[in-house]
């Protein structure tokens, strides 16, 4: 009989968990100026998305992109990066690509498969990434790219924003400079866009001390 109530109570401990969870995200989606400035907060949205891929029983690996992503790599060295509107993901796997997709724009988080020129997407190895520990997600699995890859991100854009994020935020002084500059030089060949923010590395790195 105590096996029996220690698994109802647990059982209800979960539920309102997940109910605690959806109004709060609920309420988050909701709000059109909500911005995501901790790790905490990102966590939320993909908990969210792990409860519909549960009851949808899909499964997922998925890679986190631009802010969101520097956010979280930036957190895991105690380090602070600014507040972003948006969670950028990219889908590595599933078991099902047309209802992962579904349920991203549920929970609104945005895909960039096909956006983004560079770095391109199959640099993306799940062998390279950091796997997000310490999370029970259930259904997803969720990795963060190296800082070098998230830097080429903000490199070959065309942003001013991005541009600033290189010049006022430690996102390159945490690169692996010998690392990141070849992975630079490699990814020049493949740029279409001329008007990136590559021209400007070798003086924001020169500003930095780093060259």
């Amino acid at each position: 009989m105590k096996n029996f109530h220690d698994a109802i109570y647990s059982t209800l401990l979960l539920v309102i968990k997940d109910c605690n969870i959806i109004i709060k995200m609920v309420k988050f989606m909701n709000d059109n100026h909500f911005v995501f400035s901790k790790t905490e907060e990102i966590l939320d949205r993909l908990e969210l998305l792990d409860i519909y891929c549960v009851a949808d029983q899909v499964q997922a690996e998925l890679v986190i992109l631009g802010a969101s992503g520097i956010l979280l790599f930036m957190e895991m060295k105690k380090q602070t990066f600014r507040p972003t509107r948006d969670v950028d993901v990219n889908v590595l796997s599933t078991t099902n690509y047309d209802q992962i997709y579904e349920l991203l724009q549920k929970v609104k988080i945005d895909t960039v498969g096909g956006v983004m020129e560079l770095p391109p997407m199959e640099d993306f190895k799940k062998t390279e990434l950091f796997k997000l520990e310490g999370i029970d997600f259930e259904a997803i699995k969720i990795y963060v790219p190296p800082i070098e890859l998230l830097a080429c991100t903000k490199i070959f854009s065309t942003r001013e924003k991005d541009l600033r994020d290189l010049k006022e935020t430690d996102i390159l002084n945490l690169c692996c400079i010998e690392k990141l500059l070849d992975m630079v030089e490699e990814y020049k060949g493949y740029m279409i866009n001329p008007d990136t923010n590559v021209h400007q590395l070798k003086e924001v790195l020169k500003e930095k001390g780093m060259l």
